[in-house]
């Protein structure tokens, strides 16, 4: 049953047990990358609340942070990994299963 693989999938990568983490993942798999400032609005988390969100997803290798330079000054921008490209490609795909 896909509801199993599912839930199995989550319990295995406990990173992901946390909703605001999966859909930040889900987010920047059909957006490649994203904005500090973007994931602030689209979650409506506090800066220290999103920030220790990304960290966790960062150790687990699934995001990289960078430090972008712009005429504002430097700007965090969160880029999803190959890993969480195919942990996130493994979810939509057992979602789309009937």
């Amino acid at each position: 049953m896909e509801l199993d693989k599912l839930i199995k999938l989550l319990k295995d990568n406990k990173e992901l047990n946390v909703g605001v983490r999966l859909g930040i993942l889900l987010g920047l798999y059909y957006t490649r990358s994203a904005w500090f400032k973007e994931l602030l609005e689209a979650t409506r988390l506090n800066k220290a609340e999103l920030y220790q969100h990304l960290k966790i997803l960062h150790k687990s290798g699934y995001v990289e942070i960078k430090y972008i330079p712009t005429v504002e000054g430097k700007r965090l921008k969160v880029f999803i990994t190959k890993k969480g490209d195919e942990l996130i490609k493994q979810v939509v795909e057992l979602l789309r299963e009937k």
